[in-house]
C-alpha cells in the first residue's frame, strides 16, 4: 500500500528538502518555495525483526530523576532495507506518473529504527523456549514483570498496530489487576 500518510504541519516537515539542509536560510527557502506543492508518499514495511535489538538501560546515563534512560541497540534486517528500496522506488514511479516534477528517495539507514510502531521483541506464547511472555502479559521468568505494549506481537499485521495494542493493554491491564487482587 502507498499512501500521502499526513499532512504535515511545516515543523513536520524538516526532513523534506532533498539537498539535507535542515535549518537556516537554504532551509526556509526550500520551505517557502516547495512546502504547498510537495507531498510525501510512503507504504509500510513490516521490520523483520532481529535478533540482536534490544532496549536495556543505560549504565551510564540518567534522566533528570537519576533514573536510567533507555538504550536502543540492533540494526535493520537486510530484507527491510530491500523492501524499503521498492517501495521507494514504487512511490516514485507513481509520483512521475503524476506529473511530478521533481522526486527524491528517502530510504532508512542500517541503524536501529526508533520512529516506527516497533514489535517483536518480547514474544508472547505458551513455551519459555520460543517466546518471552504468556498470554496476558506476565514473563516466564520473572514473578511480578508484565509487557503492555506493542512487543509481545510478533508483527503489526501490516495495518495501524495501534488497535491491537490497545486491545492487548485492556487484556494485559485486567490481568495485572487480578493479579493484584490474589486471583492469579
Amino acid at each position: 500500500m502507498l499512501a500521502n500518510e499526513f499532512i504535515r504541519l511545516p515543523y513536520q516537515a524538516v526532513d523534506m528538502p532533498p539537498n539535507g539542509v535542515r535549518w537556516g536560510k537554504a532551509h526556509k527557502d526550500f520551505m517557502r518555495k516547495a512546502y504547498r506543492r510537495t507531498i510525501k508518499i510512503m507504504g509500510p514495511t513490516q521490520e523483520m525483526p532481529v535478533f540482536d535489538s534490544r532496549v536495556q538501560l543505560d549504565p551510564t546515563v540518567k534522566d533528570f530523576w537519576g533514573m536510567p534512560v533507555a538504550q536502543l541497540s540492533g540494526y535493520q534486517h537486510p530484507h527491510t532495507l530491500e523492501i524499503a528500496g521498492v517501495m521507494a522506488a514504487k512511490a516514485e514511479a507513481w509520483l512521475k506518473e503524476a506529473g511530478a516534477i521533481q522526486t527524491w528517495r528517502n530510504l532508512p539507514g542500517n541503524g536501529v529504527s526508533g520512529g516506527q510502531h516497533q514489535a517483536g521483541t518480547c514474544r508472547m506464547g505458551n513455551d519459555p523456549k520460543t517466546s518471552s511472555s504468556i498470554p496476558g502479559a506476565a514473563f516466564h521468568d520473572a514473578d511480578n514483570l508484565y509487557v503492555i505494549d506493542g512487543s509481545v506481537h510478533v508483527t503489526n499485521g501490516g495495518f495501524q498496530s495501534r488497535p491491537h495494542h490497545s486491545c492487548h493493554a485492556y487484556r494485559a491491564s485486567a490481568r495485572l489487576v487480578q493479579f493484584w487482587k490474589g486471583k492469579v
